[in-house]
This record gives structure tokens, C-alpha cells and sequence, in this order.
């Protein structure tokens, strides 16, 4: 199965098995690396997952530190934890 494809049932609302078949392909080496791993981590944000999200879309950079898509998600995701940290440390 293509990227394309697994974006689509992404977009559908079956994350979990977008997550599943995206594994797959890491596991296969099938597809880019940098490419599966963003969309892996565009699936888990959208599920809601932040720490998963976090991880993949830092291997994103590790691969490719100029990969704006990634870094986009990366200040969004690490902008909500910095807020809900500040209101957990200072209530």
C-alpha cells in the first residue's frame, strides 16, 4: 500500500490502522523513512497522542533537520505542552 493511500484512511478517521500500516512499512523499510515517519507522526497528533507524535516527528528531524513540516508540528505540539505546563506548576 502506497502513502497516498494510508493518508486517505488517515483522513477517514481510521487512524489506528493507518498507525498499523505505517509500522508495517517501517518494519519493511518500505517507502521514505523521513516520509513515513512524518506521517506517522501527523496520525498520532491528530489522535490526539502527543508523545508518540513527539518521537516520530523528532526522528523526522534527526533524519532531516530542515524538514518544516516536522518542525511545524514539533512548535505546535511542544506550544500546547508549554501551556498546560506552566497552568500545572502554577495553579
Amino acid at each position: 500500500m502506497e502513502i497516498e493511500d494510508i493518508k486517505k484512511i488517515a483522513k477517514e478517521g481510521r487512524r489506528d490502522e493507518a498507525i498499523e500500516m505505517l509500522q508495517q512499512m517501517l518494519e519493511r523499510n518500505e517507502g521514505e523513512r523521513e516520509e513515513v515517519l512524518l506521517e506517522l507522526g501527523a496520525v498520532y497528533y491528530a489522535k490526539g497522542d502527543t508523545t508518540q507524535a513527539l518521537n516520530h516527528l523528532n526522528e523526522v528531524m534527526r533524519i532531516n533537520p530542515g524538514n518544516t513540516k516536522a518542525k511545524n508540528y514539533l512548535d505546535i505540539i511542544n506550544g500546547i505542552l508549554n501551556y498546560y505546563c506552566k497552568d500545572l506548576l502554577n495553579p
